[in-house]
This record gives structure tokens, C-alpha cells and sequence, in this order.
């Protein structure tokens, strides 16, 4: 088979772009596969005088996957004849080759001839996955991802799929902001590319200490990115973040835009993906039985015909399925194991299947899917930059809105007046401590946006009033403002809606639901009004319900009958002001073990007297301290400060009680208890002995709390701890760069500081590396140019310089001044061809990854890693007097070629390389000097006795597994080697399936935590 290679685009940008992303597979069974096609361009197509003018060809075929096995070749077969022979000239079909062949959109193969036997009616092509094992010099996109996995095809799938992405899109493309419906309920629904804001996040998952070198980028692993950053590299995520972080929303727009293939550069791959949307609240209001395959469809709001049979199947067989779990702390506790279950076994039955569930940050333990392989993330409080962003994304939505009011005279008044509005919010904000802290998430700054507009300015301080002002404004105000009090015969007033919902919302807590059915809030209603006479009178339950659904703007329904509120905070509110006044009281303490009763308990101290809610208080204190479990200890006492800093005024005995009990936890143990203990604020800096006082602990989580709380305060101690004598304290501070604005931080912390490690990823960083006093160990993320870096890098006491993904670096004489630099690593910096200036550095340690360019041997370099491409120099690997460790990064053919050189360099004694199978090393002499073999991305490991004839001298062995080799791993035959040290990772059989496993004993180390990195090194470059 020929690939022609055009000079210039055949077609247009514009007219590719419409065409969309070519989709390309394999078939994945034995069995034929029909509704196949061909469409090209064969001789009996041609026409005009000459016969030199062409026209398209279709042709149905079935695929025979087991006909032209033996010969590798994609054999497909004609449902009739398409032309007669003749007896004279070209063949009928002549010109067919390199006709596409398809089953349904995606590429299967290429047409490279048709027999003249069998009537025409086979069809012989190249199977697209042969490209992908040829030496291809040029990129042919598509082919370097997964193949989908064909197993089925249906004619009516690629129609179906088009009406789904439409419905999808028109149902999940809208969301509402919190205070634009005044304007009027038309307008209450807004297009998420207004609305949606793209959130910072953390990997909250732990690697583990040492890891990092084996990967090549893991030094480019920020402390916290934009959520889509993050996405792309974790085909399984659990999302963690409190209520009204934007969860749902980052659902709703990842599933309108994957589902219109309009994701951006970083989310590309997932145009390609069939988006499932999986609302568990609706999963529990239909009864709590979680959806099977062909079910899937239907908890979100799909309103698309039944699907063809058999249609998830294919979808998910194919690894096109993007699955949206939303919600799991909306599932019962007692029902979260099933979810989980439920989740793993689908993920287990489709592996490639891509995933996102979001839960509340305390719903679910550490790890709690981490055998299903998922990285953790949690969601982070809005910056002050995000805050901004956020305001004017709000006022931008108000002005378009406004600008379609009939009256234009109307609608220049208001537009001038919410530009004004929004100067003014942005200059409260910045002065405003605590109001800036309320408006930490996307809900609480709709809110405040909301409520200033009304109020022409003035704004509540305090989570409660500004709770209240919210629920007054739409109760209340809302109607009046806009001259509809009496467009209803039903008249409810604030005190009436108010007794109505907390009724309802009492009741989901209670009943652990997010969702009602009519027939539930109609009958919840009626109890309500047994004892409102006047309400009675105004109409039924019935009547009543569609008022509250139609006025008061905290109810709504879908399309399937259930009823929720709009927010989970509202509920939460509600139901805390129900329980305060009907002296449920002593009902919340019994829960109080209970997650997803705590927000209800806090919430329900701000509507309590102060006796009240000291005795809750004490309570709280004295139930943890008879709890038997450290974790239920910790639990009601970090509830019992929560509690405690909403009061106003508090007994100073019993405050201090309360100090005393969270002092015990300082320093914070953990991430997640970083979380929790910064959500108490400037209050926890009072606690004696709060970590980065004088005399006390200080830890790495001592400087993340102080990033979190964010404060002026916290920022003095942040200061303070700049100048700390342990490295470890001050790299951590440098770290803390990304959750706080980069000038201002770089200005009130870094400046003068001695970093012992630093990574810059951002210009403002850049420009900012000058204010430091010294830098030892630097990682440069991104583009920047060879005379940028000359300016900014520092040079005094650097010892370790990273860069990763810079396409304009052009060359390293900028280096030269850097004589005390003895570790070099270039990731991906293309650009950079001569590599001369590397001979006046006395490096150790030298990274080449996705690099070209002539290395000549350098005489103190004692690790080296490059690629696989870029081995040339292999030639005289022996010129390498003092080379100790050798890193081939990437997949490569050549293993053997690799080992042989390493024979040649007598104090090599580690190498990593990736290997497909251990029968390569088949015809290798032994070398003795090796002691430490990693290999990434193994296969086959059926002869991994042959390490013991090759590698005698064996001391550590690292294998990365994956799927597709030997069910049973036999290490009886390296038993020989005395001391060998066995870590596994990645797709690690069942210890019973691992032959000498009991004679190893922990000698043996199986880390499944590394199997997110398995293929690290291997598929770098495949």
C-alpha cells in the first residue's frame, strides 16, 4: 500500500472543520459485521467524453473478520453484485483502491484491490491499525490514540447518535443564574458559554515519596490548575467540592459541549465521546435502582426517541462512552456501597469507558474508588481573580438581557445603571474581607451579585442575613418588583411560602432524598395546612404546590414530575429554620454523625437563640469526647467549632473548650483535614498552638491551611514562614504561589526568599524569579524564549533546571552562566536543536525527552534518559565514562540494540526502558553489571526467566504491567538471585496467580496506587 501525501490542503479549513474529527477502529469480533460501506471513485463512476471525469460510488458490504486472516488483510463482501463483468478494457470496479471503508462513521481499513474471481463480490483493504505498526515518518492524526473497538454496527446508530447530540445540547447547554430571573422567567435560563466559569482544582490523590523521578512529567503536576487541565490527563475522576462549587455545572457544559464536538485544544479527545448523564438524586427519586446498560439514557433529561437496540453496548464496547456521574453524596449512606458498586462493575465490563462523578468533600472516604482507578480532585474556593471574573460574567448576562426589554429607553437606563452596580460590588469586594470571603463559590457570588442589584448597594455580612435577603427577595420582593402580586388568585406572603417549603424540605432531610414526587409534596403540604386555615381557603394541596412551583423560585420541576429545590443550601436552610422552630432541636444532635446532616446543624445555630445553641454546642464537645472512633472524635468536635464561630457572642469557658478540642488536631494530619480546618477561618489561627506560632509544629500541611484560609493574617504567617530553616517548609510555601494571586503573593511572601524548589508556570512567575534571593532546584512550565530566559532565570545557587513544553526556546547559551547547575531536564522542547552549550556544564544529570538534535558524550553525566527516537548516539555510548543510569523514555523496537550498547559502559548499573515482551532479550550475553531494571508497559513477561541469564547481577526489578500477557507471573526462576527485590505495578495478578509469591515474601511489593503511571514512560512517544 502507497500513502500519497499532498503538498498543499485538497479541502479548505473551513469545509475540514465541518466535516468533523475522522473516528477510526478496529473490528473487535469473529463474527461478520453488515452495514459496512465503501464509497470511492471506480472506473464504472467515470463519465464525460474521456471518461476522465469522476463521480462517487457507494457500495454496502458486510466485514468477514476471520476471511484473510492468515494474510492480515481487512477482506469485505458486496450484499449483491455491483457490475458485470466485460470482456474487453478495465475492470467494472478498476480505481476502488484507496476507497475508505466504513461501519458507520468510523474507518475501518482502505481498499488496496478487487479479485477479478468471485463475481466481483469481495472487496480486499488494509486494516487501519497496520498503519499504526509501519514506519510512518509524518503525523497521521487520529491514529496515534485507542482504536475504537468495533463489535457491532446498526444503520440507524449514526442518525440516533446525531439526534442525542442535538438533545443533549439543547437540554444541558442552559443553566440558570442565581438572580437573572427577575427579568422574567423567559430569561431565567442562560447559555452556559456565558455563565460557565472554569474553576481551579487539585489532584488530591497522594503519590507516592520517590516516585516522581520515574516519571517524566511529573514535575509538571501543578498544586492546583483550571479544572479542564486536569481532565485531561485522568480518563477517571472523583470531583469533591462543597455545596455550590460548580460541580453540576462542569457536568452540564462538559456534556453539551463533548456532545456538540465543541470541547477546546486540552478536551479534544473528547469530542469523539457519547456523553451519559447520571443525576443519582434522580436515580433514588425513581426508586433507587441503579441503571443497567441500556438504561443509561435514562435519569438525565434526555428527551430523544428510544435509541436502537443494543445502541449503549456499542457505544460503550467501542470505549466512546462518557459517563457523568453527578451527585454521589445525593445517595442515602447506607446506599453509597451499592453505587459504588454498581459504578465499578459497569467501569469493569467497559473498561475504556471515560468517567467524572462528583460528590460533597466528606460523602465518601480517601480513595473510596480508587481501586476503580480514579484520581481524586477537589474543587478550590473561587480566587479573588475568579471572583472578579465571576461578577462580570454575571453583569454581562444582566445587560444582554436587558438589552431586549421592548422599552429602549428602559433598557439604556438599566444597562448604564448595572455597569455602575458591578464598578461598585467589584470595589466592595476588594475592601470587604468577609464579604469577599462569602462569595468563595459560583452560588454565594450569584447571590451577592443578585441581592446588590436589588438593594442598590447594600449588603448583608454574615452567611445567614445573606441566606435570608436571598429567600426575601425571592419570596417576597420578587413578584412585587416585577407588578404580578395579584396575577394569582392563590396569595401566599413571605411568612406563608416560608412555613410551606421548610415542610418539604424537612422532610428530604429526614428521608435522606434530594427529590419528591407530586403525590409526596402534595401530601407533605397537606399536612402543613391542617393547621393554616386561612391557606385552605385559598385552594387545595394541588393548587397550592403549582403556586410555590410557579412563584416563588426555590421549587422546580422536571419533566419527569419530580419536584426539588433550586439548591441543596436552600434546602439545607430551611430545613435548619423548621427544625429551630418546631424544637426539633434534639432530633439534629442525633444525627450529628451523620455528613450530610452537619451543614443542616450549622445552618440551624444561626436561627437558634444563644442558650440554645451553647447547650448544641456542648453537646456536640462532650458526645466526641466519649466517641470510641478517632474519626467520629474529630467529626463532632470540628462540628462543634463550625457551630461555634457563628455566634456572634459565646460563653469564654466553653469556647475555649472548643479550642482546646481543635488544637488537638493542629497540625492537620492530612489534605482533607486542611479542608476542613481552614473552613473555620482567621478563628483557627487563635487556637493555641496554632501551627506556625512561635515554638510550635509546623508541617506541610501547616503552610497548605495557611493557603487556604487565605486571610491578611495567614499571609503574615505564610511571611514568617518563608525565612523557616527546614527546605521542606519553604518549598512548600513556594508552592502555595498557585492558590493565591500570583503579584500579589510573589509580593507579600516570596520576595527575598531562599526557594530550595520552585516551579514557574506562568509569565507573572517569570517576570517575578528576579525578587527571589536564590533558587536551587527550578521547573519552567510553557513557552518562553531563549532571551526571556537569559533575563529571568536566576543563576545563583541553581543546581536543578526542568523545562517542559516550550516550543520557542531556541537554544541553551543562556545556560552557560549557570556553572553550579549539575541537573538539566528538556521535555518536549522541540525547538532546541543545538545542544553545543551542554559541554561547559558540569551536569550529572541529563534529561532528553521528545528531543533532537546531536548529543555528543559528556564526562560527567551519571543518569541519562531520552527518547526512543533519539538514540543515535548509542554508537558510542561507551564515551560515557562515568554513566550510572540509563532512562529510555517512550515504547521502543529496538530493546535489544539498547542492552548490547549498555554492555559497552561498565558502570552502568540501572537502565529503564519499555518492553513489549521479555523474549526479545532472547539472544542477549549476559551483563553483570546491571542491578537495577525497570520496565515500564510490559506485555509478555512469559520468559522473564531469561533475566536471570542476562541480568546475573540483578538486584531490583520494577515491572509495569499491562493487559494482554499471561494470566500467571512465574518468578520461581529468578529465585537464584540473591536479594532480587520484585515491585510490581499496574495490571498485577491476584497473588494466587503469581508463582513464588510465598518464597519472595516482602521481597515482593505490589503497588497498585502506580497504575495511573504505568504506561508513563511507554507511551510518551507511541
Amino acid at each position: 500500500m502507497a500513502l500519497l501525501i499532498a503538498a498543499e490542503d485538497v479541502i479548505g479549513a473551513k469545509r475540514a472543520a465541518s466535516l468533523g474529527r475522522l473516528r477510526y477502529g478496529r473490528v473487535a469480533t469473529g463474527d461478520p459485521l453488515p452495514h459496512c460501506q465503501i464509497v470511492g471513485f471506480p472506473q464504472i463512476q467515470r463519465y464525460g467524453e474521456h471518461s476522465d471525469d469522476l463521480d462517487y460510488d457507494q457500495y454496502r458490504v458486510s466485514v468477514l473478520p476471520m476471511a484473510g486472516q492468515m494474510r492480515g488483510s481487512l477482506v469485505c463482501e458486496l450484499h449483491r453484485s455491483a457490475a458485470e463483468e466485460r470482456g474487453y478494457g478495465p475492470p467494472p470496479l478498476g480505481g476502488l483502491s484507496g476507497a475508505p471503508v466504513f461501519a458507520g462513521p468510523v474507518l475501518l481499513g482502505v481498499v488496496t484491490e478487487v479479485p477479478r474471481d468471485r463475481h466481483h463480490l469481495r472487496i480486499g483493504a488494509v486494516k487501519i491499525e497496520a498503519l499504526r505498526e509501519r514506519d510512518i515518518d509524518f503525523p497521521l492524526s487520529g491514529l496515534r490514540g485507542a482504536l475504537e473497538q468495533i463489535t457491532d454496527v446498526h444503520p440507524q446508530d449514526e442518525q440516533f447518535e446525531a439526534r442525542y447530540a442535538k438533545d443533549l445540547e439543547s437540554q444541558y447547554r442552559k443553566t440558570e443564574i442565581f438572580g437573572i430571573e427577575e427579568l422574567g422567567r423567559s430569561e431565567s435560563r442562560w447559555d452556559l458559554d456565558t455563565a460557565y466559569l472554569s474553576l481551579r482544582a487539585e489532584d488530591a490523590s497522594d503519590m507516592p515519596e520517590g516516585e516522581e523521578e520515574l516519571l517524566p512529567h511529573a514535575a509538571a503536576r501543578s498544586v492546583s490548575r483550571r479544572i479542564e487541565n486536569l481532565l485531561t490527563e485522568r480518563p477517571r475522576a472523583l470531583l469533591r467540592g462543597e455545596a455550590g462549587a460548580g460541580k453540576t455545572t462542569l457536568v452540564w457544559w462538559l456534556a453539551a459541549h463533548a456532545a456538540a464536538g465543541t470541547l477546546g485544544e486540552e478536551l479534544a479527545e473528547l469530542n469523539v465521546l457519547v456523553p451519559f448523564v447520571i443525576p443519582l438524586r434522580e436515580v433514588h427519586a425513581r426508586g433507587g435502582r441503579f441503571p443497567s446498560v441500556a438504561e443509561l439514557l435514562i435519569p438525565g433529561r434526555g428527551i430523544t426517541d428510544d435509541p436502537p437496540d443494543g445502541w449503549t453496548r456499542r457505544v460503550l464496547e467501542a470505549g466512546r462512552g462518557l459517563l457523568l456521574v453527578d451527585g454521589l453524596d445525593e445517595v442515602p449512606a447506607t446506599e453509597r456501597e451499592e453505587a459504588r458498586r454498581w459504578l465499578s462493575a459497569l467501569l469493569d465490563r467497559y473498561p475504556a469507558t471515560r468517567c467524572l462523578a462528583t460528590v460533597r468533600p466528606n460523602a465518601v472516604d480517601k480513595g473510596w474508588l480508587s481501586q476503580e482507578r480514579f484520581d481524586e480532585l477537589t474543587l478550590l474556593p473561587m480566587s479573588d481573580e475568579d471572583i472578579h471574573t465571576f461578577v462580570n460574567a454575571w453583569h454581562n448576562a444582566a445587560r444582554l438581557e436587558s438589552g431586549h426589554f421592548y422599552d429602549a429607553r428602559r433598557a439604556d437606563g438599566e444597562q448604564e445603571l448595572l455597569t455602575s452596580l458591578e464598578q461598585d460590588l467589584v470595589y466592595q469586594l476588594e475592601r470587604n474581607t468577609a464579604l469577599r470571603d462569602l462569595a468563595r463559590t459560583p452560588l454565594l457570588c450569584a447571590v451577592i451579585c443578585a441581592l446588590h442589584r436589588r438593594r442598590r448597594g447594600l449588603l448583608p455580612t454574615t452567611r445567614w442575613s445573606l441566606y435570608r435577603a436571598a429567600l426575601a427577595m425571592l419570596l417576597g420582593g420578587r413578584d412585587a418588583g416585577r407588578g404580578v402580586l395579584h396575577a394569582d388568585p392563590v396569595r401566599l406572603d413571605s411568612d406563608d411560602q416560608h412555613a410551606l417549603l421548610q415542610r418539604l424540605a424537612i422532610w428530604l432531610v429526614r428521608t435522606g432524598q434530594q427529590q419528591l414526587t407530586r403525590e409526596q409534596a402534595v401530601h407533605q403540604l397537606g399536612f402543613a395546612m391542617r393547621d393554616m386555615l386561612h391557606l385552605r381557603e385559598q385552594g387545595t394541596p394541588e393548587r397550592i404546590l403549582r403556586f410555590l412551583l410557579d412563584r416563588s423560585g426555590l421549587l422546580q420541576e422536571r419533566g419527569d414530575g419530580a419536584i426539588q429545590f433550586i439548591h441543596r443550601t436552600f434546602q439545607d436552610f430551611l430545613a435548619a429554620k423548621e427544625f429551630h422552630e418546631s424544637g426539633y432541636i434534639p432530633e439534629l444532635l442525633e444525627h450529628a454523625h451523620n455528613e450530610a446532616w452537619r451543614d443542616v446543624i450549622v445552618l440551624a445555630v444561626g436561627h437558634t437563640s444563644r442558650p440554645v445553641a451553647e447547650r448544641l454546642i456542648h453537646h456536640l464537645v462532650t458526645t466526641g469526647d466519649a466517641a470510641i472512633e478517632g474519626v467520629v472524635r474529630y467529626g463532632l468536635h470540628l462540628l462543634a467549632a463550625r457551630c461555634a464561630i457563628t455566634l456572634r457572642q459565646m460563653h469564654p469557658g466553653l469556647m475555649e473548650e472548643v479550642k482546646r478540642r481543635v488544637g488537638a488536631r493542629l497540625p492537620p494530619q492530612n489534605d482533607a483535614e486542611v479542608d476542613d480546618i481552614a473552613s473555620l477561618g482567621d478563628w483557627v489561627l487563635e487556637v493555641p498552638p496554632f501551627p506556625g506560632a512561635e515554638g510550635a509544629l509546623v508541617t506541610r500541611t501547616t503552610v497548605r491551611l495557611l493557603a487556604r484560609i487565605g486571610s491578611a493574617k495567614a499571609t503574615q504567617r505564610l511571611k514568617w514562614l518563608s525565612a523557616h530553616l527546614d527546605p521542606h517548609i519553604r518549598s512548600e510555601v513556594a508552592k502555595m504561589w498557585d492558590l493565591r494571586p500570583l503579584q500579589a503573593y510573589a509580593d507579600e511572601v516570596l520576595a527575598g526568599m531562599h526557594v530550595p524548589n520552585l516551579r514557574v508556570d506562568h509569565p507573572v512567575k517569570l517576570a517575578n524569579l528576579p525578587s527571589f534571593a536564590s533558587v536551587t532546584q527550578l521547573t519552567v512550565i510553557g513557552s518562553y524564549s531563549s532571551e526571556e530566559l537569559a533575563t529571568q532565570l536566576p543563576v545563583r545557587n541553581l543546581v536543578s533546571l526542568k523545562f517542559f513544553d516550550n516550543q520557542t526556546m531556541s537554544g541553551l547559551g543562556f545556560l552557560r552562566g549557570c556553572m553550579g547547575l549539575t541537573r538539566l531536564e528538556l521535555h518536549k522542547c522541540m525547538s532546541v536543536r543545538d545542544l553545543s552549550a551542554l559541554s561547559d556544564l558540569r551536569l550529572t544529570h541529563l534529561w532528553l525527552v521528545d528531543q533532537v538534535g546531536d548529543l555528543a558524550p559528556h564526562p560527567c553525566v551519571r543518569e541519562l534518559a531520552v527518547s526512543t527516537e533519539n538514540t543515535a548516539w548509542l554508537e558510542d555510548l561507551a564515551a560515557w565514562p562515568n554513566l550510572e543510569t540509563l532512562i529510555i523514555t517512550g515504547y521502543n523496537q529496538n530493546a535489544t540494540g539498547i542492552l548490547r550498547a549498555a554492555f559497552r559502559t561498565p558502570r552502568l548499573t540501572q537502565i529503564s526502558l519499555g518492553i513489549d515482551s521479555l523474549g526479545e532479550l532472547a539472544q542477549l550475553n549476559p551483563n553483570p553489571h546491571i542491578q537495577v531494571l525497570t520496565v515500564p508497559g510490559l506485555r509478555d513477561h512469559a520468559h522473564i526467566g531469561l533475566l536471570r541469564h542476562v541480568f546475573p547481577g540483578l538486584r531490583s526489578l520494577q515491572l509495569g504491567l499491562v493487559r494482554g500477557g499471561p494470566t500467571v507471573l512465574d518468578l520461581r526462576d529468578l529465585l537464584d538471585l540473591p536479594g532480587l527485590v520484585v515491585e510490581l505495578w499496574g495490571e498485577i495478578p491476584n497473588r494466587a496467580d503469581i508463582a513464588g509469591a510465598d518464597v519472595f515474601g516482602d521481597r515482593l511489593r505490589c503497588d497498585k496506587a502506580k497504575v495511573r503511571h504505568t504506561m508513563a514512560l511507554r507511551s510518551q512517544n507511541q
